[in-house]
């Protein structure tokens, strides 16, 4: 899966977790179209990762403990030749001619 789509799902497991319409860990699975043990492995991570995810028996939903926001940022860049080689620290050698890279920060 692409890393766009895992952006996205976890965007709709946020929403719907903040407006506590979940269901069940069976219904919340089927809504991701994925299997419940993937559903809890997602959600574990999740917790580690320091979101505040419960599940309420008497809503039959998962919720937050407390209010909390997800923001998602990626950008795309095109990187030519000269871009990628000023990024490369280090030393890079290949059989026939040693090559030195100067590491620079790039601002």
């Amino acid at each position: 899966m692409t890393t766009i789509k895992h952006l996205e799902r976890l965007k709709k497991i946020h929403q719907l977790i903040k407006i506590g319409s979940t269901g069940n860990p069976k219904e919340f699975s089927k809504r991701l179209f994925i299997s419940e043990s993937q559903l809890y492995n997602i959600l574990e991570d999740l917790k580690i990762k320091g979101f505040p995810i419960c599940y309420s028996r008497s809503l039959r939903s998962y919720m937050y403990d407390d209010d909390c926001e997800l923001e998602i940022n990626y950008s795309v860049q095109l990187l030519t030749t000269h871009d990628k080689i000023f990024i490369i620290g280090g030393c890079i050698k290949n059989y026939f001619t040693p090559m030195q890279l100067e590491w620079r920060k790039v601002v």
